[in-house]
């Protein structure tokens, strides 16, 4: 049984408020650090979120480190350190004594930390309950007794509810919220891998390298902050069928390799268009002539020619620009990439 420090019920507390604050992780960063520095006084400390795709480390919140040491903290020999310690599972914090591996064979020991005054120091992973690794958390201080063995089993206990204050995925998640009728959603990273959504379940449609992310990506390459299109809905009977696609690019805060929340919703209103129509908007989109689009659909100019009619009555618009600009404002067109989705 763990014993706890003096004050721990006031701590106890204090962390699961500042894990309760909305907003940005920024915002709740420093507040945890302060709590941590009540448990251990400490020179330096600082939350490292993960990058896993690149499997490196984003420096938030820290204060007390160098330039110098923050930049090995963030690097992916850091990485390799924290594997071979064992600090990429879910486990108890660790102390710098308490290391499996003698601290002078350690590059961020021997040639950063020591050097730089301290004498002790803590890490502890960061795991989010469904099994994500987030990060971890440093504490290193120049008092070669801290932290005790009570104060390290203690913040272990403290470990669930940290994770949950810098998770990134929670601020993500409220993105969802925008598109009231979103049915299914996942996260999208720049490598091109797919998260899960608190929250709501993925879809087939959201698997990573499948063209409907392909689109996704694209587009916020292009510049569009807020892009919603049309894709056809896989189904054997093909009766013309569609769900909406509406992706949202993550927040400036979020950790670097995590892109855009991709959403899929019911179509909605689509204004009468065929399913002919909206392949037709979605290379009027593009800036297609009549003669590419014949070509490309294997029909006559002529046959393009009457689809266009069709679109500008429905659309509303006396003119193609028009009905382009609208259509990609209403999200009512179904990207090229797209028109060939079979189950």
């Amino acid at each position: 049984m763990v014993e706890l420090p003096p004050g721990a019920a006031e701590i106890v507390a204090d962390v699961e408020r500042i894990a309760a604050l909305p907003g940005d992780v920024r915002d709740r960063v420093p507040e945890l650090l302060r709590v941590l520095h009540r448990l251990m006084p400490s020179g330096a400390s600082m939350v490292h979120l993960l990058n896993p795709e690149l499997r490196e480390f984003q420096g938030l919140g820290g204060s007390g480190y160098s330039e110098v040491i923050v930049a090995y903290m963030g690097s992916s020999e850091h990485y390799r350190e924290m594997e071979l310690l064992g600090m990429d599972r879910d486990r108890p914090p660790m102390r710098v004594r308490d290391a499996p591996v003698p601290p002078g064979e350690l590059r961020s020991w021997a040639e950063h930390l020591e050097p730089a005054g301290y004498r002790e120091g803590i890490g502890l992973t960061l795991f989010s309950p469904d099994g994500r690794h987030l990060g971890l958390i440093t504490l290193h201080t120049d008092d070669p007794a801290q932290p005790s063995d009570e104060t390290r089993d203690f913040i272990g206990l403290l470990a669930p509810v940290m994770a949950d204050a810098v998770d990134p995925m929670r601020s993500i998640a409220t993105l969802s919220t925008i598109v009231a009728d979103a049915e299914y959603g996942v996260v999208l990273t720049r490598g091109g891998n797919v998260l899960p959504l608190p929250g709501l379940p993925d879809h087939p449609l959201l698997r990573a390298e499948a063209p409907v992310l392909e689109v996704a990506a694209a587009g916020l390459r292009e510049g569009r902050v807020h892009n919603s299109f049309l894709c056809p809905y896989p189904v054997p009977d093909d009766q013309g069928r569609h769900v909406r696609l509406t992706v949202l690019p993550c927040p400036v805060s979020a950790p670097a390799h995590l892109l855009a929340v991709v959403l899929i919703s019911p179509a909605g209103d689509l204004r009468r268009l065929t399913r002919r129509e909206l392949q037709i908007l979605g290379l009027l989109v593009d800036g297609w002539s009549n003669q590419r689009i014949a070509s490309q659909l294997v029909i006559t100019q002529r046959t393009v020619a009457a689809h266009i009619e069709h679109i500008l009555d429905k659309m509303d618009a006396p003119t193609r620009t028009l009905a382009a600009v609208r259509a990609l404002r209403l999200g009512l067109y179904v990207p090229l990439p797209l028109t060939r989705i079979r189950r």
